[in-house]
């Protein structure tokens, strides 16, 4: 009884607090307006933690008074360090930090140059130890400030605060929130999300209100700096500045290909994790997931697929990545935005997978990829002379004969195949005659590792056709 007693005085104390508050805040000139709120909203806020639905009123009065006093002007500042003391103690209520994430936002936008700067580091240091629907929102405000305060370079000190953040899983985080935002575009008039962001991870990067060019632009710069300042290993930078290095806005271009060559030039290729990332770029969701539409990631642009295509061409765990690999070469050939040098990469990456790629993973691959071959093959003509087609059908016969090579049953009673390449020797260019007759010369191998059922023939009609 005495607790309860006890407990009811001071709820009616409080309200009694806050009741002489707000008549002071009512009678208080704007311009003693900032001094005011730097102790009583702090205050305010943390009494939602009461019981007393009367103590909750009462702050949720003395906070409509404040956002009608303050909306409008931005020149009152509110207590930023002591807002976030009051959102990160450790048991405070969610009603709490729900109201106080509200005012934080609030803030940032009314803070000096020098306390967004210190924030900074501040707000990611611990950013997986939020509520999960606070993350996005402190992500959001850490991108902006980065953007404000970095996006022409950054003060040692201050980097060497993003240096000292160790946690993985924060860093984990905001990697890969600062790697949406360098994939960020303005969207399309029709709507939808950019390339190789799905509609989920577009909406964390702008939150309710859409992002202006040049905000996009300082944010993109700033990110770089500071990830540059972090020293993070090459191969969680990778992506980000690879992403920046096909971005539409010149000095994110040029800043993106400076730290790639800079910064990310030892990056393992061979590490799984960089890899899957790097084909989630490029692919999007596989079809086969069973994933919400707004959360399916779309494929990477042309212009960064062009730029993926020669990193797999030297890694080869991007050879053995069935089946994004397969996915990988289809979109080379027949995808919707596909190009006439992304089919040529293709068909070197093609090359390299038949080469490097396990027999387990070939027997999966191979015949699927040997029909794309050959209507890639169908689709040119004899008489097409420009370098681009030339070199991609010298891959596509360097790729037959690989796979001849590697998986001759593929070619078991396949006479087709034998006449299409004696077919390509008599009427494709003079430059493509040597890789056809490899090819063939390897074919004319495998027939004879199956047993080819009319060797005899075979082998006149080869030597008849060499001899052309």
């Amino acid at each position: 009884m005495a607790d309860s007693s006890s407990s009811s005085t001071s709820e009616y104390e409080k309200e009694e607090l806050l009741d002489r508050m707000l008549t002071r805040l009512a009678l208080c000139d704007d311009s003693k307006l900032e001094a005011l709120l730097s102790k009583l909203l702090p205050l305010a806020i943390s009494s939602l933690s009461a019981h007393s639905t009367l103590v909750r009123n009462k702050v949720l009065e003395i906070l409509s008074h404040v956002n009608k006093r303050v909306k409008h002007q931005l020149e009152i500042r509110l207590p930023l360090a002591e807002l976030w003391k009051v959102y990160t103690e450790p048991h405070a209520a969610s009603m709490v930090k729900n109201f106080c994430i509200v005012y934080i936002e609030m803030a940032f936008d009314r803070a000096s140059f020098k306390e967004k700067e210190d924030m900074g580091p501040v707000l990611i240091a611990n950013v997986s130890k939020l509520p999960q629907q606070h993350q996005d929102i402190i992500l959001r405000i850490a991108a902006r400030v980065i953007g404000e305060c970095h996006a022409s370079g950054i003060d040692n000190e201050v980097a060497a605060k993003y240096r000292s953040i160790s946690g993985s899983q924060d860093r984990e985080l905001f990697i890969e929130f600062f790697r949406h935002t360098m994939l960020y575009q303005m969207p399309p008039q029709g709507g939808g999300s950019p390339p190789g962001l799905s509609v989920v991870q577009a909406n964390r990067v702008i939150g309710k209100n859409p992002l202006k060019s040049d905000v996009i632009l300082t944010m993109k710069l700033g990110i770089l700096n500071v990830i540059e300042a972090m020293e993070l290993t090459p191969e969680l930078v990778y992506p980000i500045y690879l992403s920046a290095c096909v971005d539409r806005q010149d000095p994110v271009v040029k800043r993106g290909e400076e730290l790639l060559k800079k910064k990310a030039f030892g990056a393992n290729l061979e590490d799984p994790n960089l890899v899957n990332r790097l084909f989630l770029l490029f692919n999007g969701t596989l079809a086969a997931e069973n994933i919400p539409q707004e959360s399916r990631v779309n494929p990477g642009n042309a212009a960064l697929k062009t730029k993926l295509m020669s990193i797999f061409c030297r890694s080869i765990t991007a050879a053995n990545s069935f089946p994004a690999t397969l996915q990988c070469i289809f979109g080379c050939m027949y995808g919707t935005d596909t190009t006439i040098r992304l089919k040529q990469l293709g068909m070197e990456f093609t090359v390299w997978v038949f080469k490097h790629a396990n027999l387990d993973q070939l027997k999966l691959m191979g015949p699927v990829i040997l029909n794309g071959i050959l209507k890639l093959l169908d689709g040119y003509s004899y008489s097409d002379s420009d370098s681009v087609a030339r070199d991609t059908k010298s891959f596509a016969f360097q790729a037959i004969g690989l796979l001849a090579q590697r998986l001759p049953q593929l070619f078991r009673d396949k006479i087709e195949m034998a006449v299409r390449l004696f077919d390509a020797l008599k009427l494709e260019a003079s430059s493509l005659r040597l890789v056809i007759q490899e090819a063939t010369t390897s074919l004319a191998t495998a027939y004879k590792v199956m047993r080819f059922s009319h060797p005899v023939d075979f082998f006149f009609s080869f030597y008849f056709v060499s001899e052309i």
